[in-house]
Order: C-alpha cells, then sequence, then structure tokens
C-alpha cells in the first residue's frame, strides 16, 4: 500500500486483475461520499447514482494514469463534477455558481478527511461484522445503504420482492448488533470483584 498527501491508503497500482482488484477497493472506499457529493450538486439521488456510474467508468478507463501521489477522491470529485456539467448541459433547468460548487467541494474535502482520520475501532469491527455476513446479507445491506438504493430497488436489484428485503435488512441488523455488542464485551475491560 502508499499513501498519498492526505494520509489515504493507495494500493499499489499493477497491471492486470490486481489492477481492477485495486480499483474495486478504491470504488468501495470512496463509493458512499461521491454519492452525497454527487446528489448535493444534482439533488436527486437516481441522477446522482447515475453521474457516480459514469464517472467510476471514465476513472476506470483513466486509472493506468491515475497519480498515485495524488487524493483519489479529490480525483474522483473532479471527474463527478464534470459529468454533473455534462447533466447540467443536457437538463439546463438546475445551475450551481462557481462560488457555490467550490464550497461544496471544500465541505467534502474536510469531511473526507476527517473521516479518513476518525477511523474508530467501532468502524472497523462494524466492517468486520459486517464481512462475516452470510452473501445474501451482506449484498441486501450494501445495496440498500451503500448503494443508496430504495426497498423496491435493492428488490430489483437483486432478484427478490421488497418483504425479502425488509426481512433480509431486519436479519442484517440484528446479527450486525449482536456481533458489535459480543466484540464490545470481548474488548471492554473486565471488572474484578
Amino acid at each position: 500500500m502508499l499513501s498519498n498527501p492526505s494520509g489515504e491508503n493507495i494500493p499499489e497500482i499493477q497491471p492486470g486483475e490486481n489492477r481492477s482488484a485495486n480499483f474495486a477497493t478504491l470504488v468501495r472506499d470512496h463509493h458512499r461520499e461521491l454519492l452525497v457529493y454527487a446528489n448535493a450538486l444534482c439533488g436527486n439521488s437516481a441522477t446522482a447514482r447515475d453521474i457516480v456510474q459514469d464517472a467510476f467508468i471514465v476513472a476506470y478507463e483513466k486509472f493506468a494514469i491515475f497519480d498515485v501521489t495524488r487524493d483519489f477522491g479529490s480525483w474522483m470529485r473532479g471527474i463527478v463534477r464534470n459529468k454533473w456539467r455534462e447533466w447540467l448541459r443536457r437538463n439546463r433547468r438546475y445551475d450551481l455558481g462557481d462560488h457555490e460548487l467550490a464550497r461544496m467541494d471544500a465541505d467534502i474535502a474536510v469531511w473526507q478527511s476527517k473521516r479518513l482520520k476518525d477511523e474508530t475501532p467501532l468502524f472497523e469491527a462494524l466492517e468486520e461484522c459486517l464481512s462475516r455476513l452470510p452473501e445474501t446479507l451482506r449484498q441486501t445491506i450494501e445495496a440498500y445503504y451503500y448503494e443508496g438504493r430504495s426497498g423496491d430497488e435493492a428488490a430489483l436489484r437483486l432478484g427478490v420482492e421488497p418483504a425479502a428485503v425488509r426481512k433480509r435488512l431486519q436479519r442484517a441488523r440484528t446479527l450486525l448488533k449482536q456481533c458489535l455488542e459480543f466484540k464490545q464485551l470481548r474488548n471492554s475491560p473486565q471488572s474484578e470483584p
């Protein structure tokens, strides 16, 4: 792993399959914040998802020339911003001035750096517990929370009924809560009698 100036760990870029795996890791790490950013720009979650997806396609095509000493999140926000501007040209009714756009960029950058610095044991434990969930529950959690899909959209993506998505989310939340409580008990100092 390499580290860029913002302290973000960047996987070393390797040719072939490793390149795809490295890119996939970065996509997972930045997907949520880019959705928030795109949604702030366009004000519509469906459009934000489309913009972010298009931005990741462009980034993947240009990943071989990505300078790992740069902040991947900043690079991606620039691509999202360009995709948003393309969207604006096609949908003229939305427009943000440069000043407001710069303010949003700064807010997102502050949020991202704070998130990177504040990696707490709770989030690490949550990620570990999430990785232990059965695949069907993990996919449902990712579709609903990480990708920001509605229950109906997640059901369509997963090929199940919306009621199944609701039940899977309920089961996943219960298992995650139990896992986190177990980890907390295991890691808390034992009181002596």
